[in-house]
């Protein structure tokens, strides 16, 4: 009979994975605490604090995100950051945890490195649970917080009594992190044992988007110094002494207390640009804006732009080829990559669902599935008319700028090949990956001032690009790029928000809402010269209120 191996063999592979048993360390710790972390870590480090500051004594920690998007990598920071046996320069000292978890405390499984996969179903979870069983009986102590981590548990292709299965594996005082591919994979909150846990948290690992990068410091050419990027922490949190303005920003576009929130806001972003950045912050800044377009926000561990460009190509594609299309059962993955390749060489474009399903010869129910698998996947995003009740067309955006370098065709994105600037100029794909960009931090912006989605709308001058809404509180952006400027003003002027229609959530029912814009946005490369004498970012339309962004500031304050 065909086997994959016995109890003791799976047992035997946990101790090879977790050699800080008996080492204090490993080599994959040690290649890790040379990285610099990605904002994500930090997250998921002080948010595992702070339950466990509070006495939670069960968590479930689900993170999901693309093939090769760093999520091994920040569990094995993690685990870094915890044990008490390794020296890891970038973790926070004034969290209680960092440093202060023995090694035989933690278990990290790489479930596709480990073969769970091969095993028959239902026996993946016996021998996951034979290794916990072990480690909780025989490597862990009895006293104390026990963190458990599990890689890639797509491996296991859980249905919901597995997931209840895997939880009642968990016994108290213990602290179990998942990564997955997608959310629905990670996410045992709704399983039946889910009673049994205290706390859960979900988190999705997207590209590095503008801000973060910029803290890393790495792959800009800008150099931005160590006190810069310590006052840009400051900037969005006020829990660290200082003004806080990007968060003053953030909350006041939620608008969830008070109309005038919005004007503080405003105010903000004004202050913001002209007062508390300098002239050189803003070059900088916006040189690096220009650089991040390259970059794609990714880190790597080589220099070499070949590499890291067969890197990115080659785990988008496992990405759609073996793991999307293992987890919605899609027959023809090639369709996948076909949609995501559209996406790539339209950029933006309005689409309609009726090409698509031409182009790929499928029906329009298929299209719109595969459409919500790359959005669950989030490598492709669709945008939706603001206008429309029942949807025709759509406009679809990948959600890493270096994809779109990727799939597009080598004379579209000449010059892009490489991550440094280059004497080519190539406006024309610049503007495509600057409007990529621009939506995916549109769509961070939406989540957190708590809008419904990004969406646009066409007036008769021109295209309200993205658009957030909550509850009738409208926040229209145009963006305004090089050599696509056109008539902003016009467009802004417009625009009516009282075009919108929305529906219930559980019905086609319009909703009763009252649409209001105080404000229209736009996002430019290059501020009008009153807007700089002026130093203010508002100017006053007929009556209509007009806020320019220089794009560094969209994509910092996203």
């Amino acid at each position: 009979m065909l086997g994959t191996g016995s109890a003791e063999e799976f047992i035997d592979d946990a101790e090879h994975h977790n050699q800080w048993w008996s080492d204090g360390t490993s080599p994959e710790l040690s290649e890790a605490t040379d990285l610099i972390p990605r904002s994500d870590f930090h997250r998921v480090l002080k948010t595992t604090n702070a339950h466990y500051t509070d006495g939670v004594e069960s968590l479930v920690y689900a993170i999901h995100g693309q093939t090769g998007i760093g999520k091994t990598t920040l569990l094995h920071q993690l685990v870094a950051a915890l044990l008490n046996t390794t020296n890891f320069p970038h973790q926070n000292t004034d969290l209680e945890l960092t440093s202060a978890i023995e090694p035989r405390q933690i278990l990290y499984i790489p479930l596709e490195d480990s073969l769970y996969q091969l095993e028959r179903a239902g026996d993946d979870i016996k021998r996951l649970n034979q290794v916990i069983d072990y480690f909780q009986t025989h490597v862990a102590p009895r006293q104390g917080q026990k963190f458990i981590l599990l890689d890639d548990v797509q491996a296991l292709d859980l249905n919901e009594d597995q997931k209840a299965e895997l939880l009642d594996l968990v016994d108290e005082n213990t602290y179990v992190f998942l990564t997955g591919i997608v959310e629905s994979q990670v996410d045992l909150s709704t399983t039946e044992s889910a009673d049994t846990v205290e706390e859960f948290e979900l988190w999705p690992i997207l590209p590095m988007k503008f801000i973060d990068t910029v803290q890393i410091g790495a792959g800009l050419g800008v150099d931005f110094d160590d006190e810069f990027r310590t006052r840009l922490e400051q900037y969005q949190s006020s829990d660290l002494d200082g003004p806080s303005p990007i968060k003053t920003i953030r909350t006041g576009l939620s608008r969830r207390d008070s109309e005038t929130r919005l004007d503080t806001a405003v105010e903000a972003l004004s202050e913001l640009c002209f007062d508390i950045f300098g002239a050189d912050d803003r070059d900088n800044l916006h040189d690096a804006a220009r650089a991040y377009l390259r970059t794609g926000g990714t880190l790597h561990q080589t220099d070499n732009p070949s590499i890291r460009n067969e890197l990115s190509k080659s785990h988008f594609l496992l990405f759609l080829y073996k793991e999307l299309a293992k987890y919605r059962s899609i027959q023809q993955p090639e369709n996948l990559h076909r949609l995501s390749s559209i996406a790539a060489t339209n950029a933006g474009e309005e689409l309609q669902y009726t090409d698509l399903s031409d182009q790929i010869g499928v029906d329009r129910r298929t299209v719109d599935n595969y459409l919500d698998v790359l959005d669950e996947g989030i490598a492709v995003t669709e945008s939706q008319d603001y206008s429309l009740r029942r949807y025709r067309r759509t406009r679809l955006y990948l959600r890493n700028p270096r994809h779109l370098v990727l799939l597009s065709q080598r004379q579209e994105h000449h010059g892009f090949e490489g991550y440094e600037q280059q004497d080519t100029l190539n406006h024309e794909f610049e503007y495509k990956l600057a409007r990529t960009v621009a939506f995916d931090h549109a769509k961070r912006l939406a989540y957190t001032v708590g809008a419904y989605d990004v969406e646009y709308t066409e007036t008769e001058s021109g295209l309200i690009d993205y658009i957030l809404h909550r509850n009738g509180d409208v926040l229209p952006f145009i963006l305004s790029y090089h050599p696509h400027t056109g008539n902003a003003e016009t467009i802004a002027e417009d625009f009516d928000p009282g075009s919108g229609q929305h529906t219930e959530s559980d019905s086609e029912d319009l909703r009763d809402l009252d649409y209001q814009a105080p404000y229209r946005f736009i996002i430019t490369d290059s501020l009008p010269k009153e807007v700089r004498e002026d130093e203010s970012l508002v100017i006053e339309k007929d009556e209509i209120s007009i806020c320019y962004l220089p794009f560094w500031l969209f994509l910092l304050i996203c």
